[in-house]
């Protein structure tokens, strides 16, 4: 008994990616005046340099397609730490990186420090559940030449699992694979086992800021696993229609990773699926409409059709606190996100807001809403062993199952799911208790923090010493 869905049919999901190879051949894609407009027009593109746009051929991005792996590796600090994208299983991520909080202790809303990063990081990295780590927030008190820099070195000091975030600009790519010789112990080790991957932005409806494709450029030469995010918005930037809008984010994947390859053939690639929603009616911005989950259902089996993993955003919500609308927004979305097959699974742990804001104790919550989706996907057993016929005839009419072995046994294997938040006492129970949800989930942050103050950094106390001097020296270091 497992969990089977298809959103998309066959033909449903070869109209997508045909339209999305006919938007890059008649439309094109702008990439601006930098060093990927050349190398197109050599490849065979239709490059209008006045402009910064190329049409590139089916045939051409169909080649640097075939060019990307299928299986990914995103590599922690050991092999333990490891996650390989190979389509077995969905994968949990944060998302980021907001520059607000919801204060934990005073309730109010205010701006991040690189202290609110360093906390987050370390609360992240207790979940067990959560495989890959984003910055949650943004170091807003750190200047902006160095800010980045910080915020890997507290992500790399403060947790073993892999890392993903963004290279903005191409002078961040030397400090940035300093640090990598620092952590991986040279550059070659960490073409072998990348500790951390690149998130690359597009500008949706289909660009790409010359700056930013130029740095991604350049990290993939040195064996840079690259997460392509297009991040379009129905009724915005993309069409209302969820079909539309799913069609343009393939597109810009595709023509970013055509880029990619031709500046460094075989550069693993993921597909990111970032669309949302123009809401009419608040004119806001929505991450947690219905028809976000739908695009990312869509995405997700367009990916795989394409031969690639897929990052698609999930838990995601436009709440403002951890309440209701928190709750059935995320599990539904986080839900839909795993039931299509989503590599990784991303968008809201710990995050609000539309993913503008971040709260220490949603990231506890989230974590438990996450390990119930996988519960309910994984199934369950059926099979003689487990229907237990033997049993139910023994025990007989009693109905006594409490003292037999096997219940025990079943439970200490996982039977059945106990959540840590959510509460299942009596009334009575409930109301001697006196606590909530966000209470139970701040009192496990408030012993998380204690834990990892007292044990201190993960890494190595040389190499946060080697990190923290390439953060400090910022963009003087190139």
């Amino acid at each position: 008994m497992r969990l089977s869905a298809q959103w998309l049919g066959d033909e449903e999901r070869e109209l997508i990616i045909d339209e999305a190879y006919g938007l890059l051949e008649r439309m094109g894609m702008r990439f601006g005046a930098g060093r990927a407009l050349a190398t197109l027009a050599t490849a065979g593109a239709d490059v209008d340099r006045e402009a910064g746009v190329a049409r590139l051929p089916r045939q051409l991005v169909a080649e640097a397609l075939s060019r990307c792996p299928r299986e990914v590796l995103l590599a922690g600090a050991t092999p333990a730490d490891d996650v390989l994208l190979d389509g077995a299983r969905s994968h949990f991520v944060p998302s980021g990186a907001p520059t607000h909080v919801l204060d934990m202790e005073t309730g109010d809303y205010r701006v991040s420090t690189l202290e609110d990063q360093r906390q987050s990081a370390v609360v992240a990295d207790a979940m067990s559940i959560v495989d890959v780590m984003w910055m949650l927030v943004a170091a807003t008190d750190v200047p902006d030449d160095r800010r980045l820099l910080h915020e890997y070195a507290n992500a790399l000091s403060w947790s073993d699992k892999h890392l993903q975030d963004e290279i903005t600009d191409p002078w961040q790519v030397e400090p940035v694979m300093s640090m990598m010789e620092v952590v991986c112990g040279g550059l070659d080790e960490f073409r072998r086992r990348p500790r951390v991957s690149v998130v690359c932005c597009t500008s949706s409806p289909l660009a790409i800021d010359r700056d930013f494709l130029d740095a991604n450029l350049e990290v993939a030469r040195y064996g840079t696993p690259i997460l392509i995010y297009p991040m379009p918005i129905a009724g915005g930037t993309a069409p209302i229609t969820v079909a539309g809008t799913v069609a343009m984010n393939v597109a810009e994947f595709l023509g970013t990773n055509t880029a990619i390859q031709l500046a460094a053939p075989g550069t693993p690639v993921m597909l990111g699926a970032g669309a949302s929603l123009l809401d009419m009616k608040a004119g806001t911005f929505s991450f947690g409409a219905l028809e976000t989950a739908l695009m990312v259902a869509a995405c997700a089996e367009v990916a795989h059709e394409l031969g690639v993993p897929v990052l698609c955003p999930g838990l995601g919500t436009d709440a403002k606190y951890g309440g209701v609308q928190a709750g059935y927004e995320k599990a539904l979305k986080g839900l839909v996100a795993v039931s299509a097959g989503s590599d990784l699974v991303t968008g809201g742990i710990g995050l609000l807001s539309g993913a503008n804001l971040m709260s220490l104790p949603q990231i506890v919550i989230d974590a438990e809403i996450a390990e119930m989706i996988s519960r309910l996907v994984a199934g369950a057993e059926v099979s003689s062993a487990t229907v237990m016929a033997e049993a139910i005839e023994r025990v007989g009419f009693s109905g006594s199952y409490l003292s037999e072995k096997e219940t025990s046994r079943r439970l200490r294997a996982g039977e059945v799911f106990l959540p840590q938040i959510a509460t299942r006492l009596s009334i009575e129970g409930w109301r001697a208790c006196g606590r909530s949800e966000v209470d139970e989930a701040s009192d496990r942050v408030r012993a998380i923090l204690a834990e990892a103050d007292a044990r201190g950094p993960k890494l190595a106390a040389d190499k946060v010493e080697a990190l923290e001097a390439i953060a400090a020296a910022g963009r003087a270091s190139t």
